[in-house]
Parts: structure tokens; sequence; C-alpha cells
């Protein structure tokens, strides 16, 4: 990890070779310094030191959030220039169609034409029962019939493919609009890397120092998302073995309502009793959630929202890592496994509660209150 991310910053600061920089490949094992040692670097270092480095992994973030969404964006490109010429095989093909019913037709026209009206008066005349004069019509009627119709299908058909390539037609513009916004984008963080290497230039001798710190950082970031994704699943998992019980909810008894607490105290002390997972300390603020993981240096502030009939979610707004800000995309990161829910029915399963909802919840100092709406 170390080594992946100091190629990372020297080509950014070197070479300006974006891509080049967020795909390198991480060292093997044993060219990595152990994650305590890494720590201790990064812990030891300076209040001015950091707001360097803070400059150098916001703008390796915002890198990494660009030229995933450009994949992103080429793949969605590739995808529908796919769809496009299946579109256009089958126009072609339509068309084939088309052309080749239409030379039946005229062929069909100019018997008509040769033959007159009287041609098929006479096939009815000459019926030899009333019986055959019924089917003569009807075939005669069908012929018209069938043609016309399959006209206007071919038609129709014809058009409503023609106007399906022209959509995607125009998705793809806009795509690609899309795509030359990221490259604009793209080149912005180029310039600004730039201006950091002059800046890190300046530092002279510092600045191996400072790509090494950087460097530290990384790997640490790498470290705290794999655990903390197992922070996020271990939670889910003890809220939904029974860990937690009625008890744990401080149920009351209103007017077909039940409004209830979580303890910040009880909270934590079970989620953190019984599980092997680092431990994790959820504040329960007033109006706020923050979930603390000390051993990672990583502060999260959000809130829970009501997700379905029974459960909560966690919705982050702002987060630190080692006092450092973290943009939406490593926020996204962080629950990449899936979001933290907390489901009042796995909570409320030991009580007689035939059907119910969530109608509120809230964060109070200790506290998380909630009020359960009863279904009759």
């Amino acid at each position: 990890m170390i080594e992946r991310y100091k190629r990372k910053i020297k080509m950014i600061l070197a070479f300006l070779i974006i891509p080049v920089i967020l795909t390198a490949p991480l060292p093997v094992s044993g060219e990595v310094a152990p994650i305590e040692e890494t720590k201790g670097k990064i812990e030891n270092i300076s209040g001015e030191e950091m707001k360097v480095l803070e400059k150098l992994f916001l703008i390796s973030k915002e890198i990494e959030a660009l030229e995933k969404e450009e994949t992103k964006i080429n793949n969605e490109i590739g995808s529908f220039m796919v769809q496009i010429a299946d579109l256009e095989e089958k126009i072609n093909q339509t068309q084939q169609d088309y052309t080749s019913k239409l030379e039946i037709l005229e062929q069909v026209l100019v018997y008509y034409q040769r033959g007159g009206p009287a041609t098929y008066l006479d096939i009815l005349l000459n019926a030899d029962s009333f019986s055959e004069f019924l089917k003569s019509l009807n075939a005669i009627k069908d012929i018209s019939h069938n043609v016309a119709g399959l006209l206007t299908s071919l038609e129709e058909g014809k058009k409503l493919l023609q106007e399906e390539k022209q959509q995607l037609d125009d998705k793809v513009i806009l795509l690609e609009n899309k795509q030359l916004e990221l490259d604009r984008n793209l080149l912005e963080h180029e310039v600004a890397a730039q201006e950091q290497e002059s800046y890190l230039s300046s530092l002279e001798e510092d600045r191996i120092y400072y790509e090494e710190q950087l460097l530290n950082l990384q790997i640490l970031w790498e470290d705290c998302k794999k655990v903390f994704q197992n922070t996020v699943t271990e939670t889910t998992r003890i809220i939904g073995e029974g860990y937690y019980t009625a008890d744990d909810l401080n149920l009351g008894l209103g007017i077909f309502t039940m409004p209830g607490a979580l303890e910040e105290d009880t909270f934590n002390r079970i989620l953190n009793d019984n599980s092997d997972m680092t431990e994790t300390y959820f504040r329960f603020n007033e109006g706020e959630v923050v979930i603390e993981v000390p051993e990672l240096h990583l502060v999260l502030h959000g809130n829970f929202f009501i997700a379905d009939q029974s459960a909560i979610q966690y919705e982050v707004t702002t987060g630190t890592f080692y006092e450092l800000p973290l943009d939406e995309l490593s926020i996204q990161a962080l629950f990449e496994q899936g979001p933290l829910i907390i489901d009042f029915a796995a909570i409320t399963g030991g009580i007689e509660i035939v059907d119910f909802s969530l109608e509120e919840v809230a964060s109070q100092e200790g506290r998380l209150t909630f009020v359960i709406k009863l279904q009759w």
C-alpha cells in the first residue's frame, strides 16, 4: 500500500499522469511497514505538517473520485453504443423485410391492374355454391386487409425503432458531454497537482518526508475502510441476533403508540461486549449521532432516519480521519458492504406486538428516542 501511493504522488507531482497514479499496483507483503508502526509515524507529526498532508490527501481523493466516475461513464457509453448497433441492425432488417413485402404488394397490384375489378367479380360469380361464394369473398377481403395491415405494422415498427435509436443517440451525446466535463475536471486537478508540486519543491529536503507521510496516511485509510466495513456488518449482526432485547428499548405506552429510548451507555456496552470488532462508540447528542472509532482516528457525524416500517438507517453528513475531512466518495467507501441498520423488529421479537411501524426517531443527549405506532 505504501509503495502504491508513493508511486501515485510521485507521478502526480512529476509527470501529472493521473490514470497511472490511481491504478498503480500494491507492493507485495513485506515491503510495507506494519500498521502500528505506520500509525505511530502519523500520530507524531505536527499540526503544520498535517496541513500539508491534508492538501495532498484531498487532492488524491478528488482525483480518485473523478476517475471512478469517468470509468462509470465510459462503461455506460460503451453499453449504449452496443444497443445502438443492435437497433441499427434491427432497422436494417426491418427495412429489408419492408422492401420485400412491398415488392410482393407491387406484384399483386400489377396483377390487379391487369385483371381489373372484373377479375375478382368473375371469381365471385363463378362460385358453384353460396358457401364457395362466401369463401371467395372472405379470401378477397383477407388479402386486402392483410396487405394494409402488414404495411401499417411495418411502418409503425420501423418508426418505433428509429425513435428508440434517436433516444439512444441523444443519451450518448449527454454522456459524451459529461465525459468532456470530467476531462475538464481532471485537467483542473492536474493544474492543482502542478501547483502542489511547486509547493513541495519549495520545501526542498522536506519533500521526501511529506511524500512518505502521505503514503503512510493512505495505507492507514485503506486499513480503516476494511476495519470499519467489518464494524458495520458486526453492528447489524448483533442487533439482528437478539443481543438487544425489548427491555433495552425502555418502552412506554401511549394511545396507539409506544414511545421508547435506547440509552447510549447500554447500546455501546452491548455492542462492544458481544463482538471482537474494534471498539466503536455511538454518541447520541442533541440532534446528531456521532460514531467514533478511536483506534482508527475515525469520527463520523450524521443521524438515523426511518428506512422502512421497522428499521432505521444511519446517514453520514460529515466525517474526519486523523482530523482530516472526508469527501463524499470516501464516506461512501466506508459503507460499500452495506448500510448500518437498526431493525426494531429484531429487538421487539420477544414481546407481543401484532404489527407496528416506526413513527419518529430522534437523537437526544445520551439516548436515541423513537415512537412505535401500533397497527390494529
